[in-house]
């Protein structure tokens, strides 16, 4: 039997941050909105919105914001029995391919929790498992290059400023380039370009905020050989120019 015992949905600023040496007491399921910093056997990476973390109780808990925002969904169960496969990863981010599914079925067991109706304890047991078996499946369903895959996602939100192009990800992975093109898309849900322009300008807006450095060093700094083309990207991605941005930040 599952029983939740709290759950709700929390935004706060970009200073907010969680450390819990010793977790809870209960199983903690987050279902992150936005990107953020985690913590994992010992490292801390970049994640990209939209992924699932489940924590055992007692483990150790620590992750940021990475942007001005930060948004998850939240619940603390305790469990008898979990369906969920044998060396399932606790604590590591899982990318949730079909998110509006599991935002949707997490609503479903929020409405559950907080209304009164007959049979909320069997409906909540039944709907929290069906979200755990959803998110086992996110895992089960992949295959070998799964989690290499991963790695080098997570690299690149480490390392941005990297020299990123798909010939070199795709060999170091040992497929082709096509191959490898359908396999990101498959996994994640956008493009090993997109995410490679998107962690670059992460990490413009940290050295914007950060620093005093020129725009130009700053796109140095972040693997842009061309500044206007860097001031170009930033625009699309933020509505701005890195300029205007500092001025914002600094008003």
């Amino acid at each position: 039997m599952i029983t939740v015992t709290k759950m709700g949905e929390a935004e706060h600023d970009g200073a907010f941050r969680v450390l819990r040496e010793h977790g809870h007491p209960v199983y903690l399921l987050l279902l992150i909105k936005t990107p953020a910093y985690f913590e994992t056997q010992g490292r801390e990476a970049l994640t990209p919105p939209d992924v699932a973390v489940l924590f055992r109780p007692g483990q150790r808990h620590c992750y940021r914001a990475a942007e001005e925002r930060y948004a998850d969904c939240w619940m603390h169960f305790s469990a008898s029995a979990l369906p969920l496969f044998e060396g399932f990863p606790f604590g590591v981010p899982v990318p949730m391919r079909g998110k509006e599914r599991f935002y949707g079925l997490f609503h479903t067991v929020c409405d559950e929790f907080y209304g009164n109706r007959r049979n909320r304890t069997p409906v909540i047991d039944h709907l929290v498992s069906a979200l755990l078996e959803m998110l086992s499946s996110e895992i089960e369903l992949r295959d070998a290059l799964f989690y290499p895959m991963l790695a080098l996602r997570e690299e690149i939100f480490r390392l941005p400023a990297n020299r990123w192009t798909v010939p070199a990800a795709a060999g170091q992975l040992g497929v082709s380039c096509g191959y490898f093109h359908l396999l990101y898309k498959k996994y994640f849900d956008t493009t090993f370009l997109a995410d490679v322009v998107r962690a670059r300008i992460q990490n413009a807006q940290e050295l914007l905020l950060a620093t005093r450095e020129s725009v130009e060093r700053i796109a140095e700094r972040c693997g842009y050989l061309n500044t206007e083309h860097f001031i170009r990207q930033f625009r699309q991605q933020t509505g701005t120019t890195p300029a205007r941005y500092r001025r914002s930040l600094q008003e």
